[in-house]
Order: C-alpha cells, then sequence, then structure tokens
C-alpha cells in the first residue's frame, strides 16, 4: 500500500484542533501564573519563562499530533518498531522527521512532561523567595495584606467658636477609634488630609460628591463624612457612612454632650458608627475605644495642634504642642511618641528622644495595631526594625508615614544589611506618593540628590519641600547647600555669609546634606567651621571637628585629621559612651585599622583607651596588638568579653544591641587575618557582624563599616571579587573609606567590568592625588592599573 504523501499526514495530525485546544490550556496556565506571582511575590522572571517553556511544549505537542497521525502507529509501538528517546540520528534528522521517524510521542508522556516543567519552574520560583528573604517565611508566620474594609475619614465641618482645631482632628480620632475593629480598615489620615489639600481649596467648602471622590482616589470603600456644632452649650457630632460603590448612604449616626466632654463624644460616636452604620456587631466586647486616646480635653488639644505643625515638618511649634499635651497626660502615649519623633528630627539618636520613647512604650498597650507597629519600628535599630516595619506596611499599604519610616530605616541600615540604595529610594518615593506634604519624607532624598550630584533633582525636591513650609530649618539648610554647591558666585558668597549668623538647626542641615557629597570637600569644611563658632553648643563644635577629620581622611590626609582629632572636646559622647567612638583616641585606633595610620605610632592612643575602654574599645585595642604582635594582649581582650558576655550585662532596649560574642569573633578573625589565615578569617567575621551594631548614625557604625571595609579586602585577596564589590560598595557613602574605590576597581577588573574598574581608579587619584607621603604607594598602585587598563605606559 502507497505510503500517504505530506499533506495528508498533515491533515490527519489535526493541527488546528491541536493547536485551538492548546492555546487555551497556555492562555489559562499563563493566568495561573500571574495569579501564584501576585499571592507569593514571585520573582518577576517567572513568566517570561512560562512563555519560553509554552513555546516549546507548542513544538513537543505539535509534534506529538505528527507522530500519533503515523498510519498504524498503535501497532507498530506494540511491536516495538517505533524508535527510542535516543534512537534518532541527529545528523539526518530532517530525513527522520520527514519519514515519521520521531521519537515515541504519546499524548500522555507530552503532558507529563508539561506538567513536570512547570513544576519544576514554580519549585524554583519558590525556593528563589525562600533564599531570597533568608528564611522568614520558614519562620514566623508572614503577615500578609489584610485591607479589610477600608474607610476614608474625612475632614469634618465645623460650626461654633474654637472648634477649626477639630476639622482635621476628627480625622485622626476617629480613623484611630474605627481602625481594626471588626475588619474595618481606616485609610492612613495622613494620606486623607495630603489629599484633600491637594483637591480643595483652603477658604472653599467642598461638595458631599467632591468629598466622596477625594475617599474614592485614597482606595477606600466606605467614606465617612461628619460635622460638629455647638448649639446652645452643647456639641452635636454626626456622622455619615457611604457606600462608594453604590454612593448610596450607609448609614448616619449622632451623639451630643458637653463641650468638655468630647473625647467621651468621640469614642461614643465610633462605638455607635460599629454598630449601626459599619455593621460591626461581633466582636465589640473586644474593643477598648475609650483606651485608645486620652481622657484630658486639654491634652488631646494640644496633641491635635501638635499634629497639624508635625505633618508640615515645623518640629520645634510640634514640640511645644507635644509637651503640652505631656504635662496634661502624662499616660498619653500618642503624644509621648509624637514627642520624640519630633526631637529625633531636630537632634538625631539622642538621650531625650531615648528617654521619650521609653517613656511612650509604657504606655504602648493602649495604643491601636497601627500606631504600636510605628512605636515598635521606630524604637528598634536595624534588621529588627526592618521586620516591624515591613509588617507595617503590608498591613496597611496607604499609610504614608509608616512607608517614610520603613525607607529610613532602610536608609540608615542599609549598609549594615547590605541592601542597596534603590530600596530606600524606592520606599521614600511610595511615602511622598501618598502624602506630598509630608515633609520628612524629603530630607534624605534631597542628600541623595547632593550625593549622585543631581542638581536639577536636589531644586524640585527642595522646591517641593519649601512649599510645604518654607521656614523650615531643614528647607533652609537645605537651600544653604544648594546655593554653596551649585549657586553663582553672588549666590555663593550670601550662602557664605549666612553661615556665619544662621542657626544651629539650619547649619546643621546644610551640613548632612553636604556630609554626603564627596566631591564638594571645599563646602564640606565651610559648614564644619561654621559649626566650630562658640555660639553653638558642644555637640555641634565636635561634629564641626569630626567634618574636618572625615574631609582629611577622605583626601588621603592622614596628619590633617589627626590634628582635627584632637580639637575636638575633652570627653565621649554624641551617641552612648559605652558603645560609641567619638573619643579622639579611639578614632585614631579605628583609622589604623583602614592603613592611615602606622601601627608603631598609636601607642599612645592604646595607652589612653586602654584605662576603661568600652566592649568596641577593646576589639580596637587588640586588634592593634595583632598587629604589632602582641598575642599576649589579644588573648586578655578575648578573655574580657567572654567574661563581660558571660555576666549577661543587659543592653537598653531603646539602643542596637551589643552582642559582646560577636564583638570577640571580630576580633578573633581580625588576629587570624593578621596571622595570613584568611579563610578563617572571613568565615568568623561573617558570623560576627549581625551581633555588631552598624546603623549609619547609630553606634557602632563606623566600626561595622571598618569590619565590611576589611572582608571586602580579604575576599578580594581570597579570589572572590564578586562577594568582594558588596562590602566594598557598603562603605563608600562615609568619605573615610575613599580608599574602597582603589579595591572596588581591582574587583571590578577581576570581573570582566573594566570601564567601572577605570571609574574607580580615576575616583580614587582624584581624591588622594595630594594625599601624605607615606600613604603615596596606594596612590601609585592605582595609577599603574588604571594606565594598564588605558593602555599608556605614562600618565
Amino acid at each position: 500500500m502507497a505510503a500517504p504523501g505530506f499533506w495528508s499526514q498533515v491533515r490527519g495530525a489535526r493541527f488546528v484542533r491541536v493547536l485551538a485546544v492548546y492555546l487555551a490550556a497556555s492562555w489559562l496556565l499563563l493566568q495561573i501564573t500571574a495569579l501564584l506571582r501576585e499571592e507569593f511575590q514571585l520573582p518577576a522572571w517567572v513568566t517570561p519563562l512560562a512563555l519560553l517553556l509554552l513555546l516549546i511544549g507548542l513544538v513537543i505537542i505539535s509534534a506529538t499530533a505528527w507522530v500519533q497521525a503515523q498510519p498504524g502507529i498503535a501497532a507498530r509501538a506494540e511491536r516495538e518498531e517505533v524508535p527510542g528517546s535516543w534512537e534518532i540520528d541527529l545528523g539526518d534528522i530532517r530525513q527522520s522527521v520527514t519519514r515519521g521517524r520521531l521519537p515515541h510521542l504519546t499524548w500522555s508522556r507530552s503532558i507529563l512532561g508539561g506538567v513536570i516543567a512547570f513544576s519544576l519552574l514554580f519549585g524554583a520560583a519558590g525556593l528563589y523567595v525562600v533564599l531570597k528573604d533568608r528564611g522568614e517565611i520558614l519562620g514566623p508566620e508572614r503577615v500578609q495584606a489584610t485591607p479589610g474594609t477600608a474607610l476614608a475619614v474625612l475632614p469634618f465641618r465645623v460650626v461654633g467658636p474654637e472648634l477649626e482645631l477639630w476639622r482635621e482632628g476628627m480625622v485622626d480620632l476617629l480613623s484611630t477609634n474605627l481602625d481594626g475593629a471588626g475588619g474595618i480598615r481606616a485609610v492612613s489620615p495622613r494620606t486623607v488630609l495630603s489629599r484633600w489639600h491637594g483637591a480643595m481649596d483652603a477658604a472653599t467648602e467642598p461638595t458631599d460628591p467632591q468629598a466622596l471622590q477625594i475617599a474614592r482616589d485614597v482606595g477606600a470603600r466606605y467614606a465617612l463624612l461628619g460635622s460638629m456644632v455647638v448649639l446652645g452649650g452643647e456639641v452635636r457630632l454626626t456622622a455619615q457612612v457611604y457606600d462608594l460603590e453604590s454612593g448610596k448612604l450607609q448609614g448616619e449616626t449622632q451623639v451630643k454632650g458637653q463641650p468638655d466632654s468630647i473625647p467621651i463624644l468621640v469614642d461614643r460616636l465610633s462605638s455607635e458608627l460599629l454598630r449601626s452604620s459599619l455593621g460591626v456587631e461581633r466582636g465589640l466586647s473586644h474593643v477598648d475605644l475609650q483606651g485608645l486616646s486620652t481622657t484630658s480635653l486639654p491634652a488631646l488639644k494640644a496633641y491635635l495642634s501638635g499634629e497639624q505643625k508635625y505633618r508640615a515638618s515645623r518640629w520645634k511649634e510640634a514640640i511645644a504642642d507635644f509637651t503640652h499635651a505631656v504635662e496634661a497626660d502624662s499616660t498619653f502615649a500618642l503624644a509621648l511618641y509624637r514627642l520624640a519623633s519630633s526631637y529625633g528630627w531636630l537632634e538625631g539618636f539622642t538621650p531625650r528622644v531615648a528617654e521619650y520613647n521609653s517613656r511612650a512604650r509604657r504606655f504602648a498597650d493602649r495604643l491601636p495595631e497601627r500606631d504600636a507597629l510605628l512605636m515598635k519600628g521606630s524604637a528598634l535599630w536595624g534588621r529588627e526594625a526592618v521586620a516591624v516595619l515591613e509588617t507595617l506596611t503590608t498591613r496597611y499599604p496607604d499609610d504614608a508615614e509608616a512607608w517614610a519610616t520603613l525607607a529610613d530605616t532602610y536608609y540608615h541600615a542599609g549598609p549594615q544589611a547590605l541592601y542597596g540604595p534603590e530600596t530606600w529610594r524606592t520606599a521614600f518615593r511610595r511615602a511622598i506618593e501618598l502624602d506630598p506634604s509630608f515633609g520628612a519624607a524629603y530630607v534624605h532624598p534631597i542628600g541623595d540628590a547632593f550625593t549622585r550630584a543631581d542638581s536639577a533633582e536636589a531644586r524640585r525636591l527642595i522646591s517641593r519641600y519649601a512649599r510645604i513650609e518654607a521656614t523650615s530649618p531643614d528647607v533652609l539648610g537645605s537651600e544653604l547647600a544648594y546655593a554653596l554647591v551649585w549657586g553663582g558666585p553672588d549666590s555663593k558668597g550670601r550662602a557664605i555669609a549666612v553661615l556665619d549668623t544662621a542657626g544651629v538647626y539650619q547649619v546643621e542641615r546644610a551640613w548632612l546634606d553636604l556630609s554626603r557629597a564627596r566631591d564638594n570637600w571645599q563646602e564640606r569644611l565651610l559648614t564644619a567651621h561654621a559649626l566650630i563658632s562658640d555660639r553653638f553648643p558642644p555637640r555641634d563644635r565636635q561634629l564641626g571637628y569630626v567634618t574636618m577629620e572625615g574631609v582629611a581622611l577622605s583626601r588621603g590626609k592622614a596628619g590633617e585629621a589627626r590634628a582635627a582629632l584632637s580639637s575636638i572636646d575633652e570627653g565621649r559622647g554624641v551617641y552612648d559612651p559605652e558603645q560609641g567612638l567619638d573619643d579622639p583616641q579611639s578614632r585614631v585606633l579605628l583609622w589604623s585599622l583602614v592603613g592611615y595610620f602606622d601601627p608603631a605610632s598609636v601607642q599612645p592612643a592604646v595607652a589612653a583607651v586602654a584605662a576603661d575602654p568600652s566592649p568596641l574599645e577593646r576589639l580596637l585595642i587588640g586588634a592593634h596588638s595583632a598587629d604589632v604582635g602582641e598575642w599576649d594582649n589579644v588573648e586578655r581582650q578575648l578573655g574580657a568579653l567572654d567574661s563581660l558576655a558571660r555576666s549577661g550585662t543587659p543592653q537598653p532596649d531603646t539602643e542596637e544591641r551589643l552582642d559582646l560574642r560577636a564583638v570577640a569573633g571580630a576580633l578573633k578573625a581580625y588576629a587570624d587575618a593578621a596571622r595570613g589565615n584568611r579563610s578563617a578569617a572571613i568565615r568568623e567575621l561573617e558570623g560576627a557582624l549581625p551581633g555588631i551594631p552598624g546603623t549609619c548614625g547609630g553606634p557602632g557604625c563606623l566600626v561595622h563599616a571598618t569590619l565590611r571595609y576589611l572582608m571586602g579586602k580579604w575576599l578580594l585577596e581570597e579570589g572572590d571579587p564578586q562577594q568582594a564589590e558588596r562590602y566594598l560598595s557598603s562603605t563608600i557613602a562615609l568619605p573615610p573609606f575613599t580608599p574602597a574605590f582603589l579595591y572596588l576597581g581591582k574587583a571590578h577588573e577581576a570581573l570582566g567590568r573594566p570601564d567601572e574598574a577605570r571609574l574607580d581608579y580615576e575616583r580614587f587619584l582624584r581624591y588622594w592625588e595630594d594625599c601624605d607621603p607615606e600613604l603615596r604607594p596606594l596612590l601609585d598602585e592605582a595609577r599603574s592599573a588604571l594606565a594598564r587598563l588605558k593602555g599608556v605606559t605614562k600618565l
């Protein structure tokens, strides 16, 4: 019998029908893939890989249809006359295909192969998530977003004397009371008020449809409109809840009472809203509305006034109001927390901030979940804080302050945890997107623009911040820094003159912005000289001298750095005297580890610090002893650290916890490296680093950065440039670690990235072109490397 022709076989394979079924199944698989990606936060590469597998599957399914269309294929299979998967001659594949000699493909085998392929894909994606999250999802249960029923509380209409404060105050109070009760999720007051002010003229009373549209814009399902009226010596609170999907009134609630009982009236209104308009009955016995706010009317009014100023970044005025609130009610947890936050934006990490945070935490059990998580995350450091705040932003994705606090934590903890800068940049962008009027969210992005020498972005951010509060010291300080860096001759001259008369907070903000700009060392020195003025307190004068030290080290001028250190006021402590390293002699020891000072020349510093060393200073003393071969002293310091660890000295909750065994581990690592055992040093230090505080601006920051710098160098020497790059890159934001650019150049060169290596070497040469003579060997090394890359013999 004559074999059927090619087109007869095509018709027999029913390709059109097979293709239609396969495309429908592929569409369903892609929908499932998208659903799994969203539900389990799978990586972005899952979708393109799924498409690739489906294309490969199309080829296999088509081949299966072709094979199954061959005459008598079932009988031939039973007689084992069809070829197996390894019986095809690849050299004659075309001839094999035209004759139908393909591996025996059946529908069951093809479908099973597809199931296995997609199982491996999703299994690999799941494993990637586990490894990326460092095992977090295998530990305590991860919190997923539980949006519940999103409710936007809008500003109230107020009628009566001295009621204007309550227009926005009711947004704060009712959002706090209703959030989390019976599945209700109140949209963040900051987000609501920001959208409200952006949409409405301050002098215009919006219509109900306009107000409801604002609630829709912030993603709410329900909107609460209300009024507060004083008539005949009586206060009447009325609230209406609207279903935004239908636009219909869901219910109306009213309470009334005496003007001095507003806190009680707010709680009564909240309870009635939950029972009637919001339809929440079950579980109300577990909602302690009375405990969520103060019962003191003066305290509540002062707090609400402070909240409005806090949102506008008017820190000093907010502090005055929050202080009045605390004076009226010393157990008012939210006012205590806001007092700590306001001082924190002005002063950084100071004992006063720690004190108010500690007092607030005593009464944190009175707070609703949102505020309790925010307070807890703000009080913690590093990875612990990140874990709490990531939970907060997952549960409350529309809370601008939660995002800004998380971004700030990423920013300060980033180098320690090896987060890339895009992590905190993205979080700050989210905070500003939710609330463009949140001034605090602009502070670090402005400094980042100075770091990247992006004058346009710096100008844009400063201008937006100025629209919020033009007289804020943050705005004035950033304007000053901008004029010093990018202003014309006249503008720069005026800025220099202002430095002599500006207030301390304004100069500090200019200093902070410029401290991020490594290239503008002359401008940084201008703010340093302003800070050391006698009109400023010792803390600011110390910042000035430390800036001079940092500028000198970033330029390879160790002698100038030592002179600046000798000028610092005697005594320890911008930060914690037990863990901080602001003592000049401690810093001399620290910089000797980086290579700025010859170990033999720092013996006086060792003697000064050894009289009463902190744990981190014991690490520095032991490291110095390893450098000069005094191994008995290394063992003494290790023994002292071990004894302190066994004594179980408690660490305060408001500071990063210092693991004394980790400090000992870091010293062991340094000793191993000094003996030439780099691989052991790397293993030891990798285990020790998580237990040593390293948050930028916190205690131990420079010690942790120095250890990361050393880790990068050791990894490079051990032939692991990829990991070396991660550690070295985490230190370059701090000017004293300019030599990291030299070693980054080596890492990039080893990784086959010559363009990046050339830029690294050029940066190092630009900074160190006039370095001290004893440091010139590093300069010469960079010049030789750059010459090699450029293919020239002399620069």
